[in-house]
């Protein structure tokens, strides 16, 4: 019986044990880097001429060790194929499949929805030099586990490693080749670096066929390899050049001509940007702006990276100027980097980046423009507002808080226009954190605006605008991620539903209580004001491309306009409630009064009110809606947003017509209430959000309310913001509501007096309470 229950014991534990994770297992990391030391010994005792059958036992045994780790087929059936003979090919071609390997695994894992075995496989893929992992890691961080993103995460993360490893291997074959031509490449060192640059250059199926679908890949040429392996020292060089052509041939192209021209006008406008951010960061030799500074040399090493993707097109497109001009390029790039790393002069920055610039402009045919598609321009509009937000940190520290403002402002526009609306479908907590980080800040952080309003300095002040900085990046990294059609089908739907719903309620809150012919005219003025809202919104649909463009100058102040004009209009339709409505017609004691003012026809001013309050109230929400389709169109297609649109109008059609059914066959009084209390609503949320337009265009300051905080909803929703002006100017919805009231009451009071006692109290109906 104890052998029965040990052996039940025994195979309970192996299977809880397969049933962990592999991290906890064994140490993905750390059997990596023993693999890794263990190759680093073996290349050395082989250059050294101790290589002994021991080291290649070892080499086996630690190869064994680390084949547990793997899960995925395709990363198993690769690193069990067959390695070559000689143990400089064997060593070479090893360090090969190490990175293809944990590529692999990484995407195994991603697909699986575990995002921290994903990024431990990650850390493991060695980059090449001036290369960014940013945004994959941000998109693997924010969006690996989700379903919905998951494809579009794999092809980012499939192309990042695909660029990375063709960048090294570029690399590689370069160094190669000065070793050949310098004489020093010795026999070993020839069969193991180009084996690891061969292997290297030969990636797996899948990772070609998620990075590029309709990538056909080439039979690796092994004959020029072969070449390589057997070439004397002397024929080495040229030998090595025919191979390496051998190579670009085979690898893919990951970028397209738009791709292209977008890199290479990127590149002239980082130049452009470098001494602007050097002059803000360094004086005489010492860094006064650290972020302006880290901006520079950031922005000089984003230029080399750039030029190094675009070496393989110029190659094919450009080949005369690369052979000619292409090493003083690079070496151009390398002594700015240099320049600005010892901090030289102003004058010196601003001569080599004209040397720079000439050079691709005269040489390259590089021209500085604007083109292609949405989300190609992310990219650039970070840089122009990471630059706008430097120089409004300059302005700041130098006192000069209205040109600081005044490029915050700008900042804020681009990032609003380029960035916010491209998050906001995808990610609304991200868009509105980061927009925070213009305006008033968020646990206790001021943002930048609030930051210069109250005329912070030093620390505080550069953390402010560093929070910006963080905040940009992770939306850019965020949008670097493509949009599949299915998941903007989703976007646009939940879209049209949340800004739908919110004009249904306020629709439902003027009309509720407008029931019977005698307000007929009424109901017919709002309607056509909303049906005019509704066409404008169809026609900004269709000019959107065209007239956006034009307007997009004036975001946030059109903005700012159209929400003042609804308050105003708003306030005179509150107030028309309460008089004509609410309490003459429904005041017991003032009967006659009540029908003398049924009597009365409404002014024009009146008329034109009320049509402007359905067209405003529509109008809003159908300007922002298009807003956000006519991003989620540029980056997931024409036909993916109308289908949300059509989902999401059906929807809202279906519960209009429920609510304003629903509401017409309701007790007139009790609806009266009602309204009363949803237009007072109403008029909370638009007096908020009108506030925080006018704090967001500078027409009014930000003063956060220390350690004061909300969450984001309280602002989509209700119109609070943590600030002073954000807490106070929405509560004077309810001053002005209690103004009227009291003024109403009085106005009864006194003209109760002054009213014969013409009416029997038999008669009289019943007052009707007031709430």
């Amino acid at each position: 019986m104890s052998q029965f229950f040990f052996a039940v014991s025994l195979a309970l534990l192996t299977f809880a044990t397969a049933l962990l994770p592999q991290s906890a297992k064994a140490d993905a990391i750390d059997d990596t880097a023993a693999l890794q030391r263990v190759i680093d010994e073996a290349l050395l005792d082989l250059h050294g001429e101790r290589w002994t059958p021991d080291s290649l036992t070892k080499l086996d045994t630690q190869r064994q060790a680390f084949r547990q780790q793997l899960q995925s087929a395709e990363a198993q059936a690769i690193w069990d194929q067959t390695l070559p003979t000689d143990p400089g090919q064997q060593l070479g071609n090893l360090q090969a499949r190490l990175q293809h390997v944990a590529a692999l695994e990484m995407l195994h894992y991603q697909q699986k929805g575990d995002v921290q075995a994903a990024r431990e496989w990650r850390s493991i893929i060695k980059l090449p030099k001036y290369a960014s992992s940013v945004e994959g890691a941000m998109a693997l961080q924010r969006l690996g586990g989700e379903k919905k993103h998951q494809y579009e995460v794999s092809r980012l993360l499939a192309r990042e490693y695909l660029l990375w490893q063709i960048t090294r291997a570029r690399e590689k074959s370069d160094a190669f080749n000065r070793l050949a031509e310098e004489q020093r490449a010795t026999p070993t060192l020839v069969n193991a670096r180009a084996s690891e640059i061969q292997a290297l250059s030969q990636f797996p199926a899948s990772l070609l066929q998620l990075a590029l679908p309709d990538f056909q890949a080439k039979t690796p040429d092994l004959a020029n390899f072969e070449k390589v392996l057997g070439a004397p020292a002397a024929q080495l060089p040229p030998t090595i050049g025919e191979w390496r052509l051998a190579l670009e041939s085979q690898y893919p192209n990951l970028l397209s001509p738009e791709d292209i021209q977008r890199r290479e006008n990127i590149v002239l406008k980082l130049l452009r940007l470098i001494p602007m951010e050097y002059q803000s960061g360094v004086r005489d030799g010492e860094i006064v702006i650290p972020i302006e500074y880290r901006e520079a040399k950031t922005f000089t090493i984003q230029c080399q990276q750039i030029i190094n993707e675009l070496m393989p097109v110029w190659r094919q497109s450009k080949g005369e100027a690369l052979q000619q001009h292409g090493p003083k390029l690079l070496d151009s790039l390398g002594d700015l980097e240099r320049l600005i790393s010892k901090k030289e002069s102003q004058k010196q920055i601003e001569s080599q980046i004209k040397l720079v610039s000439n050079t691709l402009q005269d040489d390259f045919g590089l021209a500085l423009k604007r083109f292609g598609s949405a989300s190609d321009i992310v990219a650039e509009a970070a840089l122009e507002i990471r630059s706008l937000l430097g120089q409004s940190l300059a302005a700041a520290q130098a006192g000069q808080w209205r040109k600081a403002e005044t490029h915050r402002l700008d900042a804020y526009v681009n990032f609003d226009l380029e960035l916010e609306a491209r998050a906001m479908p995808r990610d609304p907590n991200l868009a509105l954190s980061a927009e925070k980080t213009f305006l008033d800040g968020s646990n206790g952080k001021p943002g930048i605006k609030a930051a210069l309003d109250s005329r912070l300095s030093g620390d505080e002040l550069t953390a402010s605008y560093q929070r910006s900085f963080d905040a940009i990046e992770e939306t850019v990294a965020l949008l670097k991620v493509g949009l599949s059609p299915g998941a903007a089908t989703l976007s646009a739907v939940l879209i049209v539903l949340r800004e739908g719903l919110e004009a249904v309620v306020i629709l439902a809150a003027l009309l509720a209580g407008l029931r019977g012919p005698e307000n007929a005219g009424i109901r017919r003025q709002v309607g056509i004001g909303a049906w005019l809202a509704l066409a404008a919104s169809a026609a900004l649909f269709v000019l959107s491309r065209q007239l956006l463009a034009g307007l997009s100058k004036y975001g946030e102040t059109l903005e700012a306009v159209i929400s003042i004009i609804a308050v105003i209009i708003l306030l005179m339709v509150t107030n028309w409630v309460f008089h004509k409505y609410y309490w003459t017609g429904w005041n017991a004691k003032l009967r006659e009064l009540s029908k003398a003012a049924q009597r009365q026809k409404g002014t024009g001013f009146e008329h034109l009110a009320l049509v402007g309050v359905g067209f405003t109230t529509i109008f809003r929400e159908g300007f922002e809606t298009t807003l956000f389709m006519q991003s989620l169109i540029l980056e997931a297609g024409l036909p993916a947003v109308l289908k949300g649109l059509a989902i999401g109008g059906t929807a809202i059609t279906i519960l209009g017509f429920a609510v304003f059914y629903i509401g017409a066959k309701m007790p007139y009084r009790k609806m009266l209430v009602y309204t009363g209390m949803l237009v007072v609503l109403v008029l909370f949320t638009f007096i908020g959000s009108t506030t925080r337009i006018m704090q967001t265009v500078g027409w009014l300051p930000v003063h956060p309310i220390p350690g004061f905080s909300l969450p984001n909803w309280t602002g989509v929703w209700l119109g609070i913001y943590p600030t002073w002006e954000g807490i106070i100017a929405p509560f004077l919805a309810f001053a002005y509501v209690g103004g009227a009231w009291l003024w109403v009451k009085l106005s009864s009071l006194k003209a109760q007096k002054d009213t014969p006692a013409t009416v029997t109290d038999s008669s009289r109906p019943k007052p009707v309470a007031v709430r």
